[in-house]
């Protein structure tokens, strides 16, 4: 195969495999519903009121170790990635805040996080007194989780 031939073969490859990533399943689903957004942004925010004790978080996924971080008062941390179409893009914090701790929570998941998500391709995560809340616009928050 000559290279000109091995470029259009790899093109139309290409062109073809966006095509029916973008095509409905079933006839009844809409094309909004199907197609998303690659890129996503987890959010991390310290959300306590009584901040004498920082929070500390690590955050990981199957391949990347994103590091400890220390967060005070109204901090964020964030990160962003692209989603895998080939595996489940899976991400996961630890938090410690005085004597409570939260161990491998899942932070992101291409099965929920996706759908939720994906109008605004961010993700909010805000650690509080009580448990850790989720919004996709950062205004509305729905508790996730209480402290073990």
């Amino acid at each position: 195969m000559s290279y000109n031939s091995l470029t259009s073969f790899l093109c139309m490859c290409i062109i073809l495999v966006t095509c029916i990533s973008r095509t409905p399943i079933f006839a009844t689903e809409s094309v909004d519903t199907v197609i998303f957004p690659v890129r996503f942004k987890v959010h991390i925010i310290n959300g306590f009121a009584d901040n004498t004790n920082p929070l500390i978080l690590h955050c990981h996924s199957r391949d990347d170790d994103l590091g400890q971080h220390t967060l005070w008062e109204n901090q964020e941390f964030r990160f962003k990635f692209i989603i895998s179409f080939i595996r489940m893009t899976l991400f996961y914090c630890s938090f410690n805040w005085r004597s409570k701790s939260l161990n491998n929570f899942c932070v992101f998941g291409n099965s929920v996080q996706v759908g939720t998500c994906k109008q605004t391709e961010n993700c909010f995560w805000k650690v509080a007194e009580d448990g850790i809340y989720f919004s996709d616009n950062n205004r509305n928050w729905e508790k996730k989780a209480c402290w073990l």
